[in-house]
């Protein structure tokens, strides 16, 4: 089980490493802030990581869309 998800973790960092580290530390944010919260943190925790996983993915998006545009000028 612990090589599977080595296994994975490093697939994650080479086809895109800012992706993959930007969900881990959002995974890692999310783990702290429910560990530390009140009942009612803990249950909108989900909500927190949602959020911070999607801006990651929008951000990306958005870099990717400069470089590509920036490729075909």
């Amino acid at each position: 089980m612990p090589r599977e998800i080595w296994d994975n973790v490093y697939g994650l960092l080479v086809d895109d490493g800012q992706l993959a580290l930007g969900a881990i530390a959002a995974l890692a944010v999310t783990w702290l802030v429910a560990t530390r919260g009140t009942q009612a943190v803990r249950e909108d925790s989900g909500w927190l990581l949602l959020a911070l996983v999607l801006a990651l993915v929008v951000a990306n998006l958005y870099r990717a869309g400069r470089n590509a545009r920036r490729h075909v000028s």
